[in-house]
Formats: C-alpha cells, structure tokens, sequence
C-alpha cells in the first residue's frame, strides 16, 4: 500500500483570502504562511486584485485550495475562477473566517486557529463532499433567496459594521453584535419592526412558476413524487428562498431537506405573518417542520412578486426585483469534508 501523500510545507496548495474581510487579519494570514511556507497565499484587498489572483490560480491550478473567508469569499471566489475560464473547480477546504459561516458549517470547519497548525499532517487527497450551486442572473452561489432572510442579512451586516466603528474591538458589546446573537438583535431592533411597519401596507405576494424539468416534493413516506402543476405557490410570503446546503449564517437551519433530493435545489416558502415567525425563531433556526412551511425540489424557477423587493444572492444583498429567475448550475464543487478528513491520523 503506497503512503499516504501529506499536505507538508503546501507545495501544492494555495490559500485565498479576503483580506477586506474583518477576521482575516495579518496575523491570520502570516500564521497560514508559517505553517505551509511553500504554499501560494494569495490576500486580495481589492476586486481587481482578486480577478488578478483568480486569473494566477486558472492558469496554475492547485491540487487543495484553501479559502478564508465567509459565504461571500466562497460565492467571489467561485465566480471568478469561472469568469477567469475554469473548466472545473479544485478541491476546495473552507476555512472559518466569515461572520456568519453557513457553508463551513455544513462541512464541519473548526475554528482556524485549531485548523491552521494541523495541516501540514493531513493528507493532500482529502475526503471531499460535492455540492450542486445554483445560479442567478448569471452569479454562482449555494443560497439565495427574498424576504426575511435577504432583510435580516442587510440588517445584521449593517448593526455589525455600525457596532464596529462604535465600540472598541474584542468588548464585549462588540462581540455581542456578532454570531447569533447580532442576528437576533438584528431580527428584534431592526428587521421586525420594518417588517411590521410593511406590513400596513399590505404582505408582498409571490407566485412562484417551474420553468425547468417537473417540480418534486415529498410525500407523506418522504418519498420525492413529481407534481404536474406549474404554479408551485401564489400567495402572501414572508420568506422565498433556496439552497444547496442546509445551513444560513451562525447555524440557523435554513434548508435541512437540501440533500434530500440529490441534483435538485431545495426551494422553500414560508408563507406565515413575521410576528408568527418571530414566536417560532428558534424552531425555525433548527429547521424544525411548521405549519406555513413548503417544500420543492426543483432546476428552475421563476419568482413573479408583487412588488420590488431585494434579494440575498449567497450573503450578498443585490438590488430589488420583481421577476426573477433561479437555476440549478452546470457546475458543481468539491469541499473538503473536515469532519471525516478529522478523523483520519495524521501522521
């Protein structure tokens, strides 16, 4: 039996940070640096440096990208190894350096500062999970969606960038207005009483049409059966979204049927007033089934609203809209499953 090749001193492996990002400091930077001192460590503190960074990494292609960031890093990165030309993407390992962390948390990153001095003993062909992403107005990513989910982000990176220019770094008011707690002080000061305040004048409404192959929802024995209408849903909503892992920011269980249907996107509805919501905030964060909740597993779908409202494309809130189509993308990733590749040893 041949020996099992280690990552080592990162011949072959490159890291890519998001050096705008707030927890991706020098120091976290050069601590990568230390421990794979043969690595490609690439720090883009802009978005022409980025493109550039992306454009190096197409034409030399690594065999383990390291990628430090959030869901937003991941979604930049993505999108511009494709622009830059990649057939194909390379193993990925997400490391956990983003403010809420959805996507790592699928695949079972542990805090850098754990990871980083590990990994010269793991080995370069790690386990991996491949992921389906979806694609919006041409953008790459693996949740999307409108309504609380959209304002709730907007609102807690708001409260987040106005606590730091406020308060001094490391209080503990500062840590606060992050991670589950800044979202739920986001979801209570800010995001529900806009909502209210929207309310009056009446809920968006949404009809939700299959413009790809026929919808799939579950029966009653979890079995995935098609369905032959076109209009999946019409009616008042509060959350429209869809993913391709189970998990939003700081653990909230946004999607827990996203593998259950393996090469469709998980589309879901939840169609109950925002005070219902806000009495079921924890059961939602679990992903616990609630009256108001509906499923689909779909390749395409066209949301028809009532009104102009902004959507979240992987984190990053874009402009409103009122029509909008969302895809099942060609393309898929590899992600370095860290629960199972923690398990192997490492020497």
């Amino acid at each position: 039996m041949s020996a099992v090749e280690r990552i080592g001193r990162g011949a072959h492996v490159a890291a890519w940070f998001n050096a705008r990002a707030r927890r991706v400091t020098p120091k976290r930077v050069q601590q990568l640096r230390q421990e794979l001192p043969e690595a490609r460590v690439y720090a883009s503190s802009t978005f022409d440096e980025a493109r550039e960074h992306a454009a190096h990494l197409v034409r030399y292609p690594p065999r383990l990208l390291l990628c430090g960031g959030g869901d937003g890093t991941i979604v930049t990165l993505l999108n511009l190894l494709r622009e830059a030309g990649a057939k194909e993407f390379p193993v990925i390992g997400l490391l956990k350096l983003g403010t809420g962390n959805g996507w790592p948390i699928a695949v079972g990153a542990r805090r850098y500062e754990r990871t980083v001095p590990a990994l010269a003993g793991l080995t370069l062909r790690p386990p991996t999970r491949r992921f389906h992403l979806i694609e919006v107005e041409g953008r790459l990513c693996h949740f999307t969606g409108v309504g609380w989910d959209a304002t709730l982000l907007h609102d807690y990176r708001r409260n987040l960038e106005k606590r730091q220019n406020q308060l001094v770094a490391g209080s503990f008011a500062a840590r606060a207005s992050q991670g589950v707690w800044g979202y739920l002080y986001s979801l209570f000061r800010i995001t529900v009483p806009e909502e209210l305040q929207r309310h009056r004048e009446g809920r968006t409404r949404l009809r939700l049409e299959n413009i790809g192959e026929p919808a799939l929802t579950l029966n009653d024995a979890g079995e995935a059966v098609p369905m032959k209408e076109s209009t999946l849903f019409e009616g008042p909503m509060s959350v429209a979204a869809c993913g391709t892992e189970p998990y939003w920011g700081a653990a909230f269980k946004a999607f827990p049927k996203a593998h259950a249907v393996p090469g469709r996107l998980n589309f879901r509805v939840y169609d109950r007033h925002v005070l219902v919501g806000v009495n079921n905030m924890f059961k939602l964060w679990r992903g616990d089934e609630l009256p108001g909740m509906f499923d689909w597993f779909v390749t395409s779908v066209r949301l028809h609203l009532s009104r102009p409202m902004p959507f979240q494309v992987g984190g990053d809130v874009v402009a409103p809209r009122e029509v909008l189509d969302v895809h099942l993308a060609k393309e898929t990733v590899e992600l370095v499953d860290w629960v199972a590749l923690q398990a192997q040893p490492t020497r």
